[in-house]
């Protein structure tokens, strides 16, 4: 495999909107570092009028040219020219500073939102990835991508803007420094006394709420993800992906913009320090001068060269740390890299099988095939189901039954279409399901033994997965009903906004399976798949759920998976997983 450098690898991980911004902000900050030096280079001719006024009223006075230029801009003698260039000083100053925290928020917006919109990108090309892909997946390195590993991408991003920023500002100032003679002066303790007391007082407690406010941000934003990945069979299945990625981007915009605002404030106290304290300096010398005050006591030459210093020997010593940190971090941006890559071979395949499939849907009216499926697992030589074959006629119960770890919930997730069979196909009325997969998973539902509940209102469980305002009152009492527990939830003190707790722990066993049928009831599917879904329950438990199950018999096409042997005695038909294969059989063999 071909080794990409540090900036092939950015290059593929940003789009070109992206791009064109790293042009802009590389034109900004060339900008900006021609400000620095003019802030710098400024201060010698100032300093030459204030220190040799006698000298420069003889140039003027010998140039006519210079003398009727002065005069057209009402300067009429050195003492109004100093006091011109000083306040003109002052401008630049007040300029290039309100200019670099202008750079300063173009670049912070650049990142915090570029890093959402990647973090969201990661996301959804997690959740469109193939089923197989998370049967071994390191679900905490999950979790340190989206964490971790892209933030740090992005802090290297800054690290290499600053780097170059820096870089800039040194060059010219060193160039500038080759024509001068160096040395260092002038600290006002009063000025930066007074800023550090104003910084106290007033960034220290904005700071602090921003923090607050961005540690409550950060925790939705994990609740959207925890969500989304631990519920991932039914976001899958319900077809749910981009209303997961939607609520986790637009809550993310939100941190983003806080994000912003905390890298603007703790960028200002040093751009305010300096330029107050400019300011304040050339005040003093303005105020000195009219009122008669003698120059050569006050100022030197030293004085440019000690704003030089000032400004370049910090960006050295930048430099040298933002190298070692894109070294550091650099790791990250490696791993990001070989994720969005992967990302990238997902989505052709998904455009592959869109762009292949038929645009009538899928309508069960005959029956639903398993025809010849042979299937073992991407990290397994050793076949699940060899040449196994399944009828599931519109209308019928089918129960599947079998030892623990002989494949039933395998052929769950085969019919649904989230495993892949190495040979054979599932068809419905002859047609493979993959031909229109959405359509597919428009009439399954999908009641697994362990129902995945949010913590929010049996309302937005039943309804999972869909916007509040896109709820259909009517559609979700009739699923309750058909669930048989909606007498249940009109009992609640708070009916069906009731919060139910962090996984349903404020409900039992068969209240979590109903609402698991209510959800799967929603969307009217014609194919009900039960993934064992009573088998965690007691006795009198799992008999109250199948007879809600029950009462679908003949109105729904189902097909049952289970351990016990009674909770499939009402099945049309049954069959075994055994050697391999399915096997019709009946209760009494």
């Amino acid at each position: 495999m071909e080794k990409k450098s540090l900036l092939q690898k950015i290059n593929y991980i940003f789009d070109k909107k992206q791009k064109m911004m790293f042009v802009l902000l590389g034109v900004m900050i060339f900008i900006g570092g021609l400000l620095e030096t003019l802030g710098v280079g400024t201060m010698i001719p100032v300093v030459t009028v204030l220190l040799t006024p006698d000298k420069l009223q003889s140039a003027i006075d010998r140039h006519e040219d210079i003398k009727n230029t002065l005069l057209f801009f009402g300067i009429q003698d050195v003492s109004r020219l100093t006091s011109f260039l000083l306040i003109a000083l002052m401008i630049i100053f007040v300029v290039k500073n309100a200019y670099l925290l202008f750079q300063t928020y173009v670049q912070s917006t650049f990142i915090s939102h570029g890093r959402n919109r990647m973090i969201a990108r990661v996301m959804a090309e997690f959740l469109n990835r193939p089923y197989e892909d998370y049967l071994g997946a390191d679900i905490p390195t999950v979790f340190r991508l989206t964490d971790s590993d892209i933030p740090q991408t992005f802090n290297l991003i800054t690290n290499m803007l600053s780097l170059c920023s820096e870089a800039i500002v040194s060059l010219f100032i060193f160039i500038f420094l080759l024509f001068q003679n160096v040395s260092m002066t002038l600290f006002v303790v009063l000025v930066f006394g007074i800023m550090t007391l104003f910084i106290t007082k007033v960034f220290k407690p904005r700071l602090n709420k921003i923090g607050k406010k961005n540690l409550s941000l950060q925790s939705r934003i994990a609740k959207w993800r925890i969500q989304a990945i631990y519920g991932l069979k039914d976001v899958k299945v319900l077809n749910r992906e981009e209303f997961f990625v939607r609520n986790y981007y637009e809550t993310g915009e939100i941190g983003a913009d806080v994000a912003r605002t905390y890298t603007v404030m703790n960028n200002t106290p040093r751009l305010l320090i300096e330029t107050v304290f400019m300011v304040s300096v050339l005040s003093f010398v303005l105020i000195f001068l009219r009122a008669g005050g003698d120059v050569t006591r006050m100022v030197t030459t030293i004085a440019t060269f000690a704003v030089a210093a000032m400004r370049v020997l910090p960006s050295v010593n930048r430099i040298n740390t933002y190298i070692t940190e894109i070294a550091y971090k650099q790791p990250s941006l490696d791993y990001v890299y070989e994720n969005l890559r992967e990302g990238m071979k997902n989505d052709e395949q998904l455009k592959l099988r869109r762009a292949n499939s038929i645009k009538e849907k899928l309508t069960l009216n005959d029956k639903i095939e398993m025809n010849h499926i042979s299937f073992h697992y991407p990290d397994s030589d050793k076949n699940i189901f060899t040449d196994a074959h399944m009828e599931v006629k519109k209308g019928q119960a089918v129960g599947v039954i079998g030892p623990s770890g002989a494949g039933k919930s395998t052929i769950v997730d085969i019919l649904l279409g989230l495993l892949h069979a190495q040979q054979g196909e599932i068809t419905c009325d002859g047609i493979d399901i993959f031909k229109n997969y959405e359509s597919w998973l428009a009439q399954v539902g999908y009641i697994p033994q362990t129902i995945y509940l949010i913590d929010e209102s049996i309302r937005e469980n039943v309804a999972f997965g869909i916007d509040d305002d896109k709820i259909d009152e009517k559609r979700l009492w009739q699923a309750m009903e058909e669930a048989q527990i909606a007498d249940f939830v009109r009992s609640l003190p708070e009916g069906i906004e009731t919060k139910i707790g962090d996984r349903g722990v404020r409900l039992s066993g068969g209240q979590r399976q109903r609402i698991g049928i209510a959800r799967a009831l929603y969307n009217d599917p014609d194919i009900l798949v039960f993934d064992e879904a009573t088998s965690a329950l007691d006795n009198e438990t799992e008999a109250a759920v199948m007879e809600a199950v029950n009462s679908l018999h003949g109105k729904k096409t189902m097909v049952i998976i289970a351990h016990r042997l009674n909770t499939i005695a009402n099945c049309d038909v049954i069959y075994k997983v055994e050697d391999e294969k399915l096997v019709e059989t009946t209760l009494d063999k």
